[in-house]
């Protein structure tokens, strides 16, 4: 690799020199001594390498090749026993020496050509009258990472370059070092971090994440949603903050909403969390966490009584904390609320009620510009981010953008130049559910991201864990209503809580407990036949009398609850 003297201070100017004639051994003499100065500048750079190669040829000259081989076998046997002993650290230290390999056999070898061709490089004439010529500047690596799906470079910048120059060439990038995906990210002042995506860890369906031990105020502000493109977990911050999920339809924001209600159930178990969930579409989408939820309406009246209910315990929180704490902390007397809204626009823009729409559109804005201080976060969900849709589209702090239909929408949901940072939402493909990018208010450029999908018996595992009661906790009884108190000669159960009872019904065990009859049964075979003279109950034809002799599983309608359809004229 060709010597970088970006150090120079100042370029040299055209000139043309005299020329001088010097002796032979003068030009051997200088060419040793510059070779000699690379060599020691090799050893400088690289100690280890240099090292180990140094004493692997001396071992070789004492033992010859077959003790090389041993050499070798004993390695490999080493470094089995590490990696079943300690896995963390030996794929730490085998990480380390395949980056080390890659930066040396990969970026430093193409790193001249690629800087030149893709224009940031700097050439300066520097020709005289005979010869022309030109001193180039390089950009230098200064850093290097390595995981499994990402090889990262620290690159300092040249003077006169900006961040912004490196990422319009990150395509070219790319494409020169055989990556999947390049993207650009800034540093401190005069450095960048060029990111080499290897892998795709997103291109599978990411499970569910452990989410024991979130209980905690602390669990509230990292809830892990999913996976990031460089690997690592999602974790999203929802305490002091709103959330709103953008994306087209079939895009996976269900796969978001259920990913975050599943990560706040610890919270919600332990009294730490409130969910206030407003399903506009009829509650088709989060009705089967009925039991997990404080509040859940699925019409627009009740929605907006909802809304207004948090707006008052917004306010009167903030009265409280007025003089005292400038964030609301949760406690088991005092949770987080948090409002989820599965389609927010419905609530916004397709209301046709006047005084509704109002009423509506001023209690979302309230809470979206006042409720994060005093403990009610609004997470929602939207199609179309358009300002027309969503009015107070900038007032979420978090936003994350899934498939989108268009190019320019990237930019509404994430932010001015989102798009050009490598947010390509619009190029997701549809089976990739769940799959987006998430950005905050100066969190700096949009990161690749895909929630786990819960899938309805994780739904349902999640409900039977979190919803109940957990122990030591206090439940008031209040007292039983007649439809609860079991029936003469039959056994006297313990006394059920009515909220525990709506809970056993909503799942189908109430007749077990004696709370509710008997399900009805499905209609095996018609339990009427014809009388053989006339008789009250006449059909169109003739009278219709019980079957007695019909089998006991058939399903026998009550006509006093439903009526005798053969008297009505």
């Amino acid at each position: 690799m060709r010597r970088i003297n970006g150090d120079r201070r100042f370029p040299s100017l055209p000139a043309r020199h005299d020329k001088i004639r010097i002796p032979l051994w003068w030009i051997v003499v200088g060419m040793l001594g510059r070779l000699a100065g690379r060599c020691l500048l090799v050893v400088l750079r690289h100690p280890v390498a240099v090292g180990v190669l140094v004493v692997l040829t001396a071992f070789c000259r004492q033992t010859g090749v077959l003790g090389l081989g041993a050499l070798a076998g004993f390695v490999v046997l080493v470094s089995a026993a590490w990696r079943l002993a300690h896995r963390a650290s030996f794929d730490r230290a085998a990480w380390w020496t395949w980056g080390r390999l890659r930066l040396v056999a990969v970026y430093r070898r193409k790193w001249r050509p690629a800087t030149l061709h893709c224009g940031l490089a700097i050439q300066i004439p520097a020709s005289n009258a005979e010869t022309v010529s030109f001193d180039e500047y390089f950009p230098r690596i200064r850093g290097f990472r390595a995981s499994v799906a990402v090889e990262s470079l620290r690159v300092e910048l040249l003077p006169g370059q900006t961040p912004e120059q490196w990422a319009e060439q990150a395509e070219a990038l790319r494409h020169v070092y055989r990556a999947r995906a390049c993207r650009v990210r800034c540093d401190q002042v005069g450095f960048v971090w060029l990111d080499f995506y290897r892998r795709d860890p997103l291109d599978k369906t990411v499970p569910p994440a452990p989410v024991d031990g979130l209980g905690g105020p602390d669990g509230l502000e990292n809830l892990p949603i999913g996976r990031r493109e460089d690997g690592g977990p999602w974790l999203l911050p929802l305490r002091g903050s709103h959330v709103l999920v953008a994306g087209a339809t079939g895009s996976g924001k269900g796969s978001v909403l259920w990913s975050l209600i599943r990560a706040l159930g610890p919270a919600v178990a332990a009294g730490l969390a409130e969910l206030w969930v407003c399903d506009p579409k009829g509650g088709m989408e989060m009705a089967a966490g009925a039991p997990l939820f404080a509040r859940f309406a699925y019409d627009l009246p009740s929605i907006a009584d909802l809304l207004d209910d948090a707006v008052a315990r917004m306010q009167s929180r903030a009265d409280g904390l007025r003089g005292v704490a400038r964030l609301h902390t949760p406690t088991v007397g005092d949770p987080l609320i948090v409002v989820l809204v599965d389609e927010i626009a419905a609530l916004t823009a397709y209301v046709t009620d006047r005084d509704l729409k109002r009423r509506l559109s001023a209690s979302l804005g309230l809470l979206l510009s006042q409720g994060r201080a005093p403990g009610v976060v609004v997470v929602a969900a939207v199609q179309d981010p358009r300002k027309e849709t969503l009015p107070f589209r900038d007032l979420f702090p978090v936003r994350v953008a899934l498939r989108l239909v268009e190019a320019e929408q990237v930019d509404l949901v994430l932010g001015a130049g989102a798009h050009d940072k490598g947010a390509r939402c619009q190029d997701i493909p549809p089976n990739l559910q769940g799959t987006g990018y998430v950005a905050e208010d100066g969190g700096g450029d949009p990161i690749r991201v895909r929630a786990s999908w819960p899938d309805d018996a994780e739904i349902r595992r999640t409900i039977d864990r979190y919803s109940a009661p957990t122990a030591g906790a206090i439940a008031v009884v209040r007292p039983v209503p007649a439809r609860l108190v079991p029936a003469r000669g039959a056994l006297a159960g313990p006394t059920i809580a009515p909220d525990i009872a709506d809970i056993l019904r909503s799942r189908g065990f109430g007749h077990l407990l004696g709370l509710d009859g008997p399900a009805r049964r499905r209609r095996l075979a018609w339990p009427w036949r014809k009388a053989d003279g006339p008789g009250p109950n006449r059909g169109p034809q003739a009278g219709w009398v019980p079957d007695l002799d019909r089998p006991a599983d058939g399903w026998l309608p009550d006509l006093t609850e439903y009526g005798n359809p053969w008297n009505e004229k």
